[in-house]
């Protein structure tokens, strides 16, 4: 994997206005992307000549490339059949988690990521609901 940026004089100079497509250089690797704060200004510099919806897709790539990938965006027909398989099984198989991302045209790993973070919600709230249950008690018994 390599940096994308714009192809830009390595003198300083701004980018050409012409290039709207990020090139690819062979010469900075993804490992080393880090250790050249210099390349990632002049990708910021160039930022300034891409129209808004093109800006939006490069920052992702970005975003890509610091080590993060797009976050995925649940419809609320997902969501509700997520949901409902959720209530039957907390723990689905992989056979199942498989047939649920051709049936919601999403990867597994993202829906068996879902689970995690739905299971670990369910668990924080059921902390905090007994917490609460345990507050009102102590309350309760230094009000008698």
């Amino acid at each position: 994997m390599v940096l994308k940026y714009c192809i830009c004089d390595f003198a300083g100079e701004d980018c050409n206005p012409c290039l709207r497509f990020p090139a690819i250089s062979y010469a900075i690797p993804l490992f080393n992307a880090i250790s050249y704060p210099e390349a990632e200004e002049r990708v910021r510099k160039c930022e300034n000549y891409f129209a808004v919806n093109e800006k939006l897709s490069y920052k992702r790539e970005l975003s890509w490339y610091r080590g993060r990938r797009p976050r995925t965006a649940f419809t609320r027909s997902q969501i509700e059949i997520l949901e409902n398989v959720f209530r039957v099984n907390s723990y689905p198989g992989i056979d199942v988690r498989e047939e649920l991302a051709q049936k919601l045209d999403l990867d597994e790993d993202r829906i068996q990521i879902w689970f995690q973070n739905r299971r670990a919600k369910l668990k924080r709230s059921h902390r905090e609901s007994q917490f609460l249950m345990v507050k009102n008690n102590l309350s309760q018994n230094m009000i008698k």
